[in-house]
């Protein structure tokens, strides 16, 4: 009977793990990219299209984020209040990163030469939000959310 148990355990502990190794995965990307994109605004050799697209890949990890907190919030309609409170912590760490990075767009988007230190504070801001999102999940990992 403990053997059933423990299977029946096991599958939804191992979606979190999952789910928690995508969130890191995701925000590791971006602290990588995002270092990547401040590196090349301190080139005095700036090239402009690296850094754009630079830029763009990070996109990606940020939909992908987005994706996971939608997903994860449908299959999990009801936490109970420690469990909302900690979520809630990762929600916000998402949200900023989707603010700093839309903004970063809009610069990268625009006269890097004119945007360069204004842009490079923003990648410096990304990467230092995804690093506090990847300490949300480790932290949260050790007692996952139910």
């Amino acid at each position: 009977m403990a053997s059933c148990l423990a299977l029946a355990v096991s599958p939804a502990a191992a979606l979190d793990q999952e789910f928690a190794a995508q969130l890191l995965e995701s925000a590791k990307n971006i602290e990588r990219d995002a270092g990547q994109v401040s590196t090349a605004l301190k080139s005095k050799a700036l090239n402009a299209d690296d850094v754009r697209s630079k830029v763009e890949a990070m996109s990606g990890d940020v939909t992908k984020l987005q994706e996971l907190v939608t997903r994860f919030e449908e299959g999990h309609p009801q936490m109970s209040q420690r469990d909302a409170a900690e979520w809630k912590q990762v929600k916000e760490k998402v949200q900023l990163l989707e603010i700093f990075h839309g903004q970063k767009q809009k610069l990268a988007a625009g006269d890097l030469s004119k945007n360069r230190t204004l842009l490079r504070a923003h990648a410096d801001g990304v990467a230092r939000r995804a690093l506090k999102l990847q300490q949300t999940v480790t932290r949260l990992q050790k007692g996952p959310l139910s």
